[in-house]
């Protein structure tokens, strides 16, 4: 499979819905243990502490994605350049040549990484900024919020 910026796009909107499921759900069971006061507690502002947690958690998600990505790469690169000097060698083209060939497989690889550490560090750093602005906002204003719902 190959990697490019769609297919990881494709990866990061799927894990964006499910983290975004997830929050919503915590919101509505953190409303839903408010409303029926269960042990007396504010437990909407607590389902915002929770949301920060899931906050960080994807930033992690996001270092290990790139880490796995980047190692994916990096081993199909190693293919290509094995696969291109044993083809250039079995054609006994000049070492300059096989040099040049090699050299743009190698920056063709980089310039392919950095494109997906991008995609990666803007969409992951995106729904962690929200994940942590929403989480911090209900778990320090959860209560007046509640009052104001009710």
């Amino acid at each position: 499979m190959a990697l490019t910026v769609t297919s990881t796009l494709k990866m990061t909107t799927r894990n964006h819905v499910i983290i975004m499921l997830i929050t919503f759900f915590i919101l509505g069971l953190g409303y839903y243990f408010s409303i029926i006061n269960l042990l007396g507690k504010e437990w909407l502002s607590r389902s915002g502490s929770l949301i920060v947690v899931l906050g960080i958690l994807s930033g992690f998600s996001g270092i290990i994605q790139e880490r796995i990505l980047l190692s994916q790469l990096e081993i199909r690169k190693r293919i290509e350049l094995l696969q291109k000097k044993r083809k250039l060698r079995l054609l006994k083209v000049e070492k300059n040549f096989i040099e040049t060939e090699l050299k743009d497989i190698e920056s063709n690889f980089a310039e392919q990484a950095k494109e997906l550490m991008n995609s990666i560090k803007f969409n992951v750093g995106l729904i962690e900024g929200v994940l942590l602005i929403l989480g911090t906002m209900v778990w320090g204003f959860g209560d007046i919020a509640l009052t104001l719902v009710q």
